[in-house]
């Protein structure tokens, strides 16, 4: 059972383990479904006289056995073999699924008695039992039936084996107390498998969760960083002379210093090198599927990789990167006339445009803040076409404009519906810099890439100072860009706080005649 690779494969070891053993050839598995219902699994054991086995099977001291070389595989449908003398053809069986019930009440029935009492319901005259389901297996040659609870956590009821057999009084009491020895063994595999299913769905949201905060392309270059850092620390721990055996650290082994000391420095040591493997079995843990399911969620390397004294997962410093700063024209006002459930739909409506366009323009999204929307090129290109900076500006710029003319398309979901041909549409400012930032991930619970610099806060002020539906650029944008547009006007100076008087250029999308080179 412990082999087993799902429920499934459970319910049906049990049941050929029954049709074995009590020589029976219907098992059901009353699974509960609720608080008062049930699901019905019912199985056929179809067998079949064969004259030989299909397995190699010898005889040793009177018992029948078969070797370990053919050990038998999880398969829905298995064969089995057995004898009543050795003149007695081998038996073997398929187990097949009968028509089964999705639910069933428990009430009126010995599987609700069993939920009840938790304790098994033996019926030995099927015929003269209190519940209609068994005097209707009586009509069927049924004599004789068992209800065995299957209890998970020595109080919770998770359903029950049935057992119909011919003749009454079919189970003597050795046999009804072996079959809740194995009603036992169930219910604590069918609690793991449960769990384990429970855990993996757990773990694969917090997975997409994490992917939706930190790029996939990040993912990998944070392994590589701490990768990079492992691989360093072991040839440095190579390259020791040979006969500094007890220390990790050169420094360490010959420095004059007293043996307690020395071993401190070395645990220091030791420790420093078991963090970054840790770091980097976290990262790898967050790109893909993992076998010990859990750890993400609810395992001890989570909280030890990212306590609050530990340094962060990444950081990097990249050149001339484009950044696009987005957001809407009097959101406030709009706000103040509409349901939350509308903000966050009118919201939807046009990030959701916003995203199509960032794979239009192989575009990178930053994030969302409230309502601003901030996203960049040239950021972790693989593509050697999209390395040039000058091709990332026109990029960006060509987004930014896509981005005003969709906005024109998102009307305003106020409360009291205008007359017909007078909605009224969202209009956005946009912004763009281009310079070097600093980014990394940061947080201990709900971990982030961000950006920041002296450029993301360049672009957020060429945003701020923008008007609606128009782009401001800053100088080095524009210089960059070159003759690619021909469409800006006058260059002005604007005031930008904390940064004084800078030079920016504007450009009106829909209004100007814009042409490419």
């Amino acid at each position: 059972l412990m082999a087993a690779p799902d429920e499934k494969a459970c319910l049906e070891e049990v049941a050929r383990l029954m049709v074995i053993m009590f020589n029976v050839d219907r098992v059901s598995f009353a699974l509960a479904s609720g608080a008062d219902n049930y699901q019905l699994i019912r199985l056929w054991a179809k067998k079949s006289a064969a004259k030989e086995s299909v397995f190699d099977i010898k005889e040793a001291n009177g018992v029948w056995l078969r070797p370990e070389s053919q050990q038998r595989s999880w398969r829905t449908q298995s064969d089995r073999s057995g004898s009543d003398d050795s003149d007695t053809p081998y038996l073997s069986f398929d187990l097949e699924y009968l028509e089964s019930d999705t639910k069933r009440p428990f009430a009126g029935s010995a599987v609700g008695y069993c939920a009840q009492t938790l304790k098994e319901y033996y019926s030995p005259c099927t015929a003269e039992s209190p519940f209609p389901p068994h005097r209707v297996l009586a009509t069927h040659g049924f004599d004789s039936t068992l209800a065995t609870p299957i209890i998970v956590n020595g109080n919770k009821f998770a359903g029950c084996i049935l057992t119909p057999k011919a003749g009454l009084d079919a189970f003597k009491k050795p046999d009804r107390v072996l079959i809740q020895d194995i009603a036992a063994l169930l219910a604590a595999n069918i609690y793991s498998k449960r769990l384990r299913k429970q855990t993996e769905e757990s773990h694969k949201m917090t997975r997409e969760m994490l992917h939706s905060f930190i790029p996939p392309k990040v993912l990998g270059k944070i392994e590589g960083y701490w990768d990079s850092k492992m691989k360093k620390a072991v040839e440095n721990l190579e390259n020791m002379p040979s006969e500094v055996e007890r220390s990790t650290s050169w420094y360490v082994a010959n420095a004059d210093w007293s043996e307690a000391d020395a071993e401190k420095a070395e645990k220091e040591s030791r420790n420093k090198r078991n963090e970054i493997q840790g770091k980097i079995n976290l990262i790898r843990n967050m790109e893909g599927n993992q076998d010990d399911v859990g750890v993400l969620v609810h395992g001890e390397e989570w909280v030890d990789a990212l306590s609050p004294t530990s340094r962060a997962l990444y950081a990097e410093s990249v050149k001339s990167v484009c950044i696009i700063f987005t957001d809407i024209v009097g959101f406030s006002r709009i706000c103040l006339d509409l349901e939350p459930i509308g903000v966050m739909n009118m919201l939807q409506d046009l990030f959701g445009r916003f995203d199509s366009l960032c794979d239009v323009h192989n575009v990178m999204k930053l994030e969302t803040i409230g309502d601003a929307y901030i996203c960049a090129t040239n950021l972790f290109e693989d593509d050697a076409c999209y390395k040039n900076a000058r091709n990332a500006a026109i990029r960006a710029l060509a987004m930014a404009k896509d981005m005003i003319l969709v906005t024109r398309n998102a009307q305003i979901p106020y409360k009291n519906v205008p007359p017909i041909g007078s909605y009224e549409t969202l209009q956005i400012r946009v912004g763009i810099h281009v310079g070097d930032i600093t980014c990394g991930v940061l947080g201990q619970r709900l971990p982030k890439f961000t950006t920041f610099g002296t450029s993301v806060n360049m672009a957020a002020r060429m945003e701020q100072t923008s008007q609606a539906s128009m782009i401001r650029v800053s100088k080095d944008f524009h210089d960059l860009v070159g003759d690619a547009e021909t469409g800006w006007m006058e260059k002005s100076s604007v005031s930008v706080k904390n940064m004084g008087t800078v030079d920016s250029y504007l450009l009106d999308p829909i209004n100007r005649d814009v042409r490419y080179t």
